[in-house]
This record gives C-alpha cells, structure tokens and sequence, in this order.
C-alpha cells in the first residue's frame, strides 16, 4: 500500500492513503486490520481524505512494517473468514464500549428522530395515532 506519514508523535501516527477518498468498505477493512494489530491501542479512519491514525505502544518499526506489507485485497479474505467462525460468538460489554456508530448512521439516525419529533408536534393527535399505527403494522425499519 502506498502512503505518506503526515504527522506523528511518540506512540501515535497519522497516514494518508495514496487514493482519493476511502470507500466503507476499505476504512472497515483497513480499522480492522491495525486494530488487530499487537500493540496497538486505537485506530481512527478519515474516510473524506483517506487518512488513518494508529495509536500504538511498542515499537515504530513494526508500525512501518505493517503498514509496508499492508494490501486491502489479502486483508478482506482474511476479514471474510474469521466472519465466518464468528457470527455466533458474543460480544462483551468492554468490545460494544469501544465500537461507535459510522457518522453516516449517527446523522440518518438524526434525521429520523427530527422528523418524528416534529410529526408528533404538529400533527393533530388523531393523525397522530393512525400515523404510529400505520408504522405498527408495516413495521418499517429505519
């Protein structure tokens, strides 16, 4: 993978990616490749700039190392595998702590909550109550 270290300090390094912009796809893979890494602590993706800073204890080398040998394609074989063996295991409360919501479905999320907040302001009760209804019925997902 080609790269250019834009910043770093001790223990914490920040990259950009030689392409255009991240696709969900590859920000999935590429967080869950360095997250897996040993001796690192947190990775956070820029999708809009194909950036990725990785926060690590131990040595800088092995960082470079593995970013030097990094490809996205060996790596999504590699994901879609242990998916496999682990669709059925549990996730403890410390790994759903660490996961946080893609910026794409925080804002979809509030969108959904603003609409149905004015709806029920607005809306007369009656109308209300059959709109809620209907939602029951259909069961329409977000």
């Amino acid at each position: 993978m080609k790269y250019r270290i834009e910043a770093e300090t001790k223990h914490r390094i920040r990259i950009r990616i030689s392409i255009r912009k991240l696709t969900e796809e590859q920000a999935k893979i590429l967080k869950y490749a360095f997250s897996r890494a040993p001796g690192v602590t947190s990775v956070t993706i820029y999708k809009p700039t194909a950036g990725c800073a990785i926060t690590y204890t131990g040595d800088r080398l092995e960082i470079i190392r593995r970013l030097n040998a990094f490809n996205f394609e060996n790596v999504q074989m590699m994901v879609m595998a242990e998916k496999k063996d682990e669709e059925n295991a549990r996730i403890s409360a410390d790994e759903m702590k660490k996961r946080k919501l893609d910026p794409e479905l925080k804002h979809k999320l509030r969108m959904r909550i603003l609409g149905e907040t004015i709806a029920d302001t607005i809306l007369p009760l009656p109308v209300q109550l059959a709109y809620h209804a209907y939602q029951m019925v259909t069961l329409k997902e977000m």
